[in-house]
């Protein structure tokens, strides 16, 4: 008698990227205390009604008002909670860099200069990354895909940061080369959301990018 091999399940996890909703700048706080405008608690709002939230197992974001109060209308009617985690927050900075010809200046060189830092006290888009990547695997090990009679669904997390550390993972997963990043950068939205899926080897594709569903 031959013995049959266990069936594998592929870990495919697929995680819902979203950038938070609009801000509200001040030069005088550090952007890791801004919070959203009137506008950006609207589309908050509007972001939670997307049914493509339904099957997330949990809601994350950096611990920012900005991106907590993004997912918050998303997890509340999902009888869910925001967990806040730091591997989600947003690129070190210590706040404003002038003008916005400067700041551009600024991206640009996280960008290009990925092993640097770009600006007094800024966290570079590499240390970055792996800060981001650790919290994904963190997430990958505690989500597994849900079995069930007849279908795999994939371990399925929302995670809400800023645009600046989307850019800085998504390229170096995705092979995007510096002008490939900035063009995606400055077309983020607020919000804006992709979903990424992610092998079992850790490779990862877009299924559904940027700027695709409107909010």
């Amino acid at each position: 008698m031959t013995e049959t091999s266990p069936v594998q399940i592929p870990r495919r996890h697929r995680l819902i990227l979203v950038r938070h909703a609009r801000s509200a700048p001040d030069p005088a706080r550090n952007p890791r205390e801004w919070d959203l405008t009137e506008e950006g608690h609207g589309a908050a709002r509007r972001l939670s009604a997307l049914g493509l939230l339904d099957r997330a197992d949990a809601f994350y974001a950096g611990p920012e008002p900005k991106m907590v109060h993004t997912l918050e209308p998303a997890a509340t009617i999902r009888d869910r909670s925001v967990r806040e985690d730091p591997a989600f927050a947003e690129t070190g900075s210590e706040g404003w860099v002038g003008g916005e010809a400067e700041f551009q200046k600024t991206i640009q060189r996280f960008v290009e200069r990925a092993d640097q830092p770009t600006a007094p006290g800024w966290e570079t888009a590499v240390a970055a990354r792996e800060r981001f990547s650790a919290g994904v695997e963190r997430l990958r090990a505690e989500y597994e895909p849900n079995v069930s009679r007849d279908r795999v669904l994939p371990g399925t997390v929302v995670i809400c940061t800023g645009g600046r550390m989307l850019a800085a993972y998504l390229s170096h997963l995705l092979f995007w080369t510096p002008e490939e990043t900035l063009t995606r950068w400055h077309s983020l939205r607020m919000p804006d959301l992709a979903v990424l899926e992610l092998a079992e080897d850790g490779q990862g594709h877009i299924v559904i990018p940027f700027g695709t569903l409107t909010v």
